[in-house]
Order: C-alpha cells, then sequence, then structure tokens
C-alpha cells in the first residue's frame, strides 16, 4: 500500500509526486506516455522553443536597426523541430532524475481506478493499494466534423511534422492558434487565422485582441473572424474550406489545417463508476482539490477548468499538501495568462468586460511602449501596459501586458492583485530605470489619474 497514487505524470501530477514525497508520503506515479505530459512533450515548452527559434530569425532580419549587418540568413525547418525535440528530451529527463531522487515509484502504464483505493496498471495487471488517489489525466484536442479528416492537425501533431508548410490554415484563433500564427509567419508560411468569435484571443479584452490582429495583419497574416467553418475537403494537394462570413459563403485552401478549437478533458468510465461527480468539462473538486469520493483528489486539465501548466502545479501541491493534513487552498483570483505571440501578451485578474458585467466601476490606466526608454533602445515601439483598478479604492483589479518580455514582466502584477495592492502601494516601490517594468508603475499611475510620464 501506498500513501498517494497518483495517476497521470504531467505538470499536476508530477509536481504533486513531488510534493507528496517532500512530505514524507509514500507515492507511486503511472504515465502511459511520457513524463512531463502534454506540456513537456506536446505544449507549452516545445511551443516556446520553435517560437524561440522564430523570434531570433526575426530580431536577424532586423540586424541594421541596430547597426548591424546579417548576410545569408535563412531557415532550416528540421533543425529547428530537431532542436526543440532535444530541449524536450532534457527537460523530461530532469523530470525523470527527480523521480528517482525523491524515491516515487513511476509506472510506465495506463492505470485505471478500480475502486476509490485500488488503482489496476493495464500493462501488467497489478493491481495497487492507496490510501488516497490523486488523478491527473490531463487533457486532449478537440475535434469533430467537419474536421475528422485524419491529415488535419492537431496541436499535437504540429510536433510531429518534419516540413514547413506553405500555406497553413488555423482553426480557432485561441491561444494556441495565435501562437502557432507568430511561429510559423515569422519563418515564411502563409497563414491564415479563422475564427468563430468576432474577434481573436476571444477570451480577452478588445483592445488587446485588436492590438495583436493589427500586428499579425501588418506581417501578413490573413485574419478570418465571425466565420463559421462548414465543411473541409481535400483538395489541390491540400484542403478547401467553406466558410460562412456575415452570411456569405467564402473559401479558402492551405496545404494544411491546424485545429486548435480547444481541449476537452481525459475523463474515463471508471471515474464515474467510483462515484466522482463530474461536470460537463470534466472532474468537480473543491478548493482543497477534493472530489466528493473521500481520498480521491484531482488537479490540472482534467478539471476543465483553467488548463494551463501552472495551474496544474499549483493544485498538485495544494492536493499533496491537504494529504498530508495541511489545511491547504487553492486560490484562482490571479492566474496569469501568459500568451508567446510577438509582443507576448500577459494578463491577470479581470478583464474590462467582466467589470462591465459585473456592475464594478473601474478606472483603466495605460502606457505605451512607444513611450518606454528600455522599449525604444531594443526598437520596440508596438504594445501598451494597462492597469484596472477600483474607481473608489484604487485596489488593483487586473493587469494587461502586451509589449516584449511581457511573459516575464507579469509577477509583479500577479502579486499585486493577489495580494490586493492599491495603486498607490504598487508606486510606493522605486522601479529601476530603464526597464519595461515602468510601463506598470506608469499605467498605474493613470489608473489613479495622475499619469507623470504622458
Amino acid at each position: 500500500m501506498v500513501d498517494v497514487f497518483i495517476i497521470g505524470g504531467g505538470p499536476g501530477g508530477y509536481v504533486a509526486a513531488i510534493k507528496a514525497a517532500q512530505l514524507g508520503l509514500s507515492v507511486a506515479l503511472a504515465e502511459q506516455a511520457d513524463m512531463g505530459g502534454v506540456c513537456t512533450n506536446l505544449g507549452c515548452i516545445p511551443t516556446k522553443t520553435m517560437l524561440a527559434s522564430s523570434k531570433l530569425y526575426t530580431q536577424i532580419q532586423e540586424a541594421r536597426k541596430f547597426g548591424l549587418s546579417a548576410d545569408n540568413i535563412g531557415v532550416d525547418f528540421p533543425a529547428v523541430m530537431v532542436r526543440k525535440d532535444q530541449v524536450v528530451v532534457r527537460l523530461r529527463k530532469g523530470i525523470e532524475f527527480l523521480m528517482k531522487k525523491n524515491k516515487i515509484q513511476v509506472y510506465p502504464s495506463r492505470a485505471t481506478l478500480r475502486d476509490p483505493t485500488h488503482v489496476s496498471l493495464d500493462t501488467t495487471g497489478e493491481v495497487v493499494e492507496a490510501k488516497n488517489v490523486i488523478i491527473a489525466t490531463g487533457s486532449s484536442p478537440i475535434k469533430f466534423p467537419p474536421f475528422i479528416d485524419p491529415g488535419i492537425w492537431t496541436s499535437d501533431d504540429v510536433f510531429r511534422n518534419t516540413e514547413q508548410p506553405k500555406n497553413l490554415v488555423i482553426i480557432g484563433g485561441g491561444v494556441i492558434g495565435v501562437e502557432m500564427a507568430t511561429f510559423f509567419n515569422a519563418i515564411g508560411t502563409n497563414v491564415i487565422i479563422v475564427e468563430l468569435m468576432p474577434h481573436i484571443l476571444p477570451i480577452e479584452d478588445e483592445d488587446i485582441a485588436l492590438a495583436l490582429t493589427a500586428t499579425l495583419k501588418k506581417r501578413g497574416v490573413t485574419i478570418i473572424t465571425g466565420a463559421k467553418t462548414q465543411s473541409v475537403t481535400p483538395a489541390d494537394g491540400g484542403y478547401l474550406l467553406s466558410l460562412e462570413v456575415n452570411g456569405t459563403v467564402q473559401e479558402i485552401h492551405g496545404d494544411h489545417v491546424l485545429l486548435s478549437i480547444g481541449r476537452k478533458s481525459n475523463v474515463g468510465p471508471d471515474f464515474e463508476a467510483a462515484g466522482i461527480a463530474m461536470s460537463k468539462k470534466g472532474i468537480i473538486v473543491d478548493d482543497h482539490m477534493r472530489t466528493n469520493v473521500p481520498g480521491i483528489y484531482a488537479v490540472g486539465d482534467v478539471k476543465g477548468t483553467f488548463m494551463l501548466a501552472h495551474v496544474a502545479e499549483h493544485e498538485g501541491v495544494i492536493a499533496a499538501e491537504n494529504i498530508a493534513g495541511h489545511d491547504a487552498h487553492m486560490v484562482y483570483t490571479a492566474v496569469p495568462s501568459v500568451v508567446f505571440t510577438n509582443p507576448e501578451i500577459s494578463v491577470v485578474g479581470k478583464r474590462e468586460y467582466e467589470l462591465k458585467a459585473e456592475g464594478i466601476p473601474y478606472k483603466a490606466g495605460t502606457f505605451p511602449v512607444s513611450a518606454s526608454g528600455k522599449a525604444r533602445t531594443m526598437e520596440e515601439s508596438v504594445g501598451f501596459a494597462k492597469v484596472i483598478a477600483h474607481a473608489k479604492t484604487h485596489e488593483i483589479l487586473g493587469v494587461a501586458l502586451y509589449c516584449v518580455e511581457a511573459t516575464d514582466l507579469v509577477m509583479e502584477s500577479v502579486i499585486a492583485v493577489q495580494f490586493g495592492f492599491t495603486s498607490e502601494k504598487l508606486l510606493e516601490a522605486i522601479h529601476p530605470h530603464p526597464t519595461m517594468t515602468e510601463m506598470i508603475m506608469e499605467a498605474a499611475e493613470g489608473s489613479i489619474g495622475l499619469p507623470l510620464q504622458m
């Protein structure tokens, strides 16, 4: 018998395993594919590795802005993908090492719940008894008609490709869609984004979405919004897509089609058989990560909410803490969203449309990248920082960044929202000059009507 058995070795699962082991619990984990889950192998890490290559390529092309010259540069797509694989393998091996270091028993097998205290391993038929079980089975790309042709890519398939497409149609303008559009457009692929909603990144405020739209269009990406894909038909060595756009039919063609319309939780019939309560999205948990069945916890994408690796990791820690007898709670008020476009996007806390819907009075202060000294030294002029504060209390309710290095700048904003800072409290901290963090300071000043540099 083990204290904790974890089903799934992704960010939620392996982090929960390490934390549980650190807390003195005996731990076993089953993973049917590669350790690290989707994030390490088919998501966060390979995507960002590819984007790092395309961003550097873009920077080299703009070398003359810095008084430098660079000739005969190009893209070796197979080499980019090989480098991606190398980075993935190194990180995966690091996770495997951590399993051994923390004396976690890892089973390379699919595992199913036999009952609330027993887990069955498919590869050997072995049944492991556990005092507690953490379900961390993750999620998979959504695919349904008219996207059932096996040649249509999902986000998983992109990373297995070794040839650069000449023309790529991306169905879905969410985070995955715009990141893939950024990468392929930068290396010379003709990219079309088809989005059902009125703008790309539909869960973000319109100012962020429209700013990114303008950037992508300027770089040659075609964006078709308000478009419903009626059919996808093999044609001319690629695919012909029939779209309904504002009541009219429009046809487009692509050598390849990438479907990025979201992900679904990996839930199995064994969960329901064990009596675990589920919603349409996934497993239901409380803020301790407990399901309705005593001793069974769930973390990460399998819950169907906040499908983000950093959320899964934190949930894994919370689950392990509670199993060890501590009283740990998840708080979702300051979950950062990071999008690795170029420029990058980071958003934390409330969006403006949410505050309007809730009737909360607010004031948004903005500061443009073009007014940032540090940005100018880097020849960056696109984007802005936005701080949203309560109109009366000045509590910072949300922050949005669309700028170079936005994904690395966001933690100041996370802390401000998480711990209820007012704009005045944030402004008590001296921000170094010249840095991009000054943009957040300047936007905070604007949120209380006292801008210094605008």
